[in-house]
């Protein structure tokens, strides 16, 4: 794609190198790294190692069927929940989704965030997510993380206490 849209090529790097670097790992102590990608719809997880600059992926591992999207779909259901709401309309459902994602990424820099809406029943919503109650709620989706970062550790040969930092 960057030699058809005439862009020089330095260097190709795959996406969990490309993460490390972005984090400036590139500049960090040599050592071995795990990159944990919760994205949108996947989770990876890559096991990298830094020498003199240079990286290594010593395994990668993940689930397709896992990923940021589950972690907001159960916000949104515990909204559903928490507020008594009958099924959402697809309008409403949307409304809530988008909420749903927007608190979870309120979490990263605060405590708390705020659940206000009206939907178009004329229903309200006036929650407060906290990081206590984000944390219960997905513990099963976090859980589901651990087996494949297990078989990456396996396949990389390294044990969890031989990890300079998770990304």
């Amino acid at each position: 794609a960057a030699r058809l849209a005439g862009l020089p090529i330095l260097r190709l790097l795959n996406e969990p190198t490309a993460a490390a670097v972005a984090y400036g790992l590139d500049n960090a102590s040599e050592g071995v790294y795990a990159v944990y990608d919760l994205g949108g719809g996947t989770f990876d997880i890559s096991i990298l190692r830094l020498t003199r600059g240079v990286f290594e992926v010593l395994a990668t591992n993940g689930d397709s069927a896992l990923g940021g999207d589950d972690f907001d779909h159960r916000v949104f259901c515990w909204i559903i929940e928490a507020a008594g709401l009958p099924p959402p309309s697809p309008a409403d459902a949307r409304l809530l989704l988008v909420k749903s994602r927007d608190a979870k990424e309120m979490l990263t820099g605060h405590d708390a965030a705020p659940l206000i809406s009206t939907l178009s029943t004329g229903a309200k919503v006036d929650l407060t997510l906290t990081k206590d109650i984000f944390t219960d709620i997905t513990r099963n989706l976090v859980a589901k993380t651990l087996p494949p970062l297990e078989r990456a550790l396996r396949d990389a040969g390294v044990a969890p206490v031989d990890i300079n930092g998770v990304v």
